[in-house]
């Protein structure tokens, strides 16, 4: 194999025009051979960028402790009063846990519940993330989220990766984000419910797909997803997409177990996010945040629609009262309320 040339030695990262099958691409003072068949762009190998063990997290998140923007019956606590309290735990198998308080009441008209909202200490500009978890929040009043969030919202976007409400069994993954952003739909598993992504309309719906191909995307979210023991969420964000897998525990493909992820293995994604869309302007410098909320502006509003969930019997009661008076006075509904986390690898 030739060597390269010293001026570019000197390039930190770079790639050499396609043309033919050999790319060099450098990366930190070395160098890699990668395949661009037939003239086109080779994509480099994802690279570890931040690897979030349970033993680590504490020191890579912050943890928010102001009000809720959305309104919950919730009181985000700061780091040592979960720690103290064991709603930010390493479990005795080694998984890392976010709970709310399961113990106390924490009636309607007083504070809300106290649980949990953490954020990375790193922000992102595209990258894969891939989250392993064993659990996730569910039941009635629950409003758990894995997300993405730019700073200014909506303007530098937002990104949900898991989120649902109550007993549900599927997972919504949308986006949020300034005018003039609408996506497609085509080319996914998942069922695409609104197309667009603007926050100022739909009452801020986004643009959302439901993960309720039960063949394709088994046991996503909720009781269904615990009792398979989880699994694995792989995101992608590019300027020219936003694309999700959904593996459940036991159809993991090797690359992700093995640590190098490999999407050729991964097939058609539950959520293909691209369209009419600047991605690159809609979205930047965004956080990981996973965090735990009851009732408020989703949870709350369709509180009335979970005929499963127990009901204040005034019909004067309206929807998000009714879901407050609920899990205000039933700390022991709350059990199930909590994520275990494998792990979260960023790369990029």
């Amino acid at each position: 194999m030739a060597s390269l040339p010293v001026w570019l030695l000197s390039i930190p990262i770079c790639c050499l025009p396609p043309g033919n099958a050999n790319v060099y691409a450098v990366r930190n003072g070395g160098w890699a051979l990668e395949c661009a068949g037939s003239g086109a762009p080779g994509a480099a190998p994802y690279e570890l960028v931040d690897d979030y063990q349970p033993g680590n997290f504490l020191d890579k998140f912050n943890f928010y402790s102001s009000y809720d923007p959305t309104y919950g019956h919730v009181q985000y606590v700061n780091e040592t009063v979960a720690t103290a309290n064991g709603y930010a735990a390493i479990s005795s198998r080694g998984t890392f846990v976010l709970k709310p308080d399961t113990t106390n009441a924490w009636p309607n008209g007083g504070l809300g519940i106290p649980s949990v909202r953490i954020i990375s200490d790193n922000t992102y500009y595209h990258g894969l993330f891939v989250m392993d978890m064993v659990h996730m929040p569910t039941g009635c009043g629950t409003w758990p989220a894995y997300w993405l969030l730019g700073p200014e919202w909506p303007s530098k976007g937002e990104i949900d990766i898991i989120e649902g409400v109550h007993t549900d069994m599927y997972n919504t993954i949308s986006m949020h984000t300034s005018d003039n952003c609408t996506i497609a739909g085509s080319t996914q598993s998942g069922t695409l419910k609104q197309n667009n992504c603007y926050a100022g309309v739909n009452g801020n719906s986004g643009c959302g797909s439901l993960l309720d191909n039960n063949a394709a995307l088994p046991n996503n979210y909720g009781a269904g997803f615990n009792q398979n023991q989880g699994g694995v969420y792989v995101t992608e964000w590019t300027s020219e997409f936003v694309k999700h897998w959904w593996f459940p525990r036991g159809s993991i493909p090797s690359s992700i177990t093995n640590g190098a992820p490999d999407i050729s293995q991964f097939g058609i994604p539950a959520v293909n996010q691209q369209g009419a869309c600047d991605i690159d302007t809609k979205f930047r410098n965004m956080s990981v945040i996973i965090n735990i909320d009851f009732c408020g502006a989703w949870a709350g509003n369709v509180y009335r629609q979970y005929t499963n969930c127990p009901q204040n019997p005034n019909p004067s009661v309206d929807s998000l009262n009714s879901c407050v008076d609920y899990v205000g006075t039933n700390p022991d509904s709350l059990k199930q309320a909590y994520f275990e986390i494998n792990s979260l690898r960023v790369l990029s």
